[in-house]
């Protein structure tokens, strides 16, 4: 079942659930140099205020009571732009039935919130980085920028 998660609690057993999933492959297929801080992201995001104005999440609550699939966006009040793009966070799933089922929920609440644009992201890293590049094309998205990182 697809939810908002407003409720901090929801939110930790979300990225705790989440977390089993892909915290191995987080250390070798996604980001570069950066694995994700799963104690960072709860203590920043836990707060009732924040889920409900700036963080924005939906998760799948699977048939074992654990979730297996999250999407986040930001509210990134981009002061170089002067708008605020529903910027996605982070979109991972152990359930492919209901990947897209996540992202039409947060689509379709970026429109009643009249956001006017959504900003989403791929990692190189990802084997199906390509796949994910190829659908963000077909949905009328454009490539705008690339992001490089080094370690100092």
């Amino acid at each position: 079942m697809v939810e908002r998660i407003t409720d901090p609690d929801k939110f930790k057993k979300v990225v705790n659930d989440i977390y089993k999933f892909f915290n191995e492959k987080d250390k070798t297929q996604f980001h570069k140099f950066l694995p994700h801080d799963k104690d960072c992201i709860i203590a920043c995001f836990s707060n009732k205020k924040i889920l409900l104005w700036d963080f924005f999440v939906w998760a799948n609550l699977g048939k074992d009571e654990n979730y297996d699939a999250v999407i986040a966006f930001i509210n990134n009040k981009n002061e170089k732009f002067g708008k605020n793009i529903f910027a996605e966070y982070i979109w991972a799933s152990n359930n492919p039935k209901v990947s897209f089922k996540l992202l039409g929920k947060a689509m379709e609440f970026a429109k009643k919130q009249q956001f006017e644009y959504v900003s989403m992201s791929a990692v190189t890293e990802s084997k199906k980085f390509d796949k994910i590049c190829n659908f963000y094309k077909r949905m009328g998205f454009v490539k705008d920028s690339e992001t490089y990182i080094a370690k100092i």
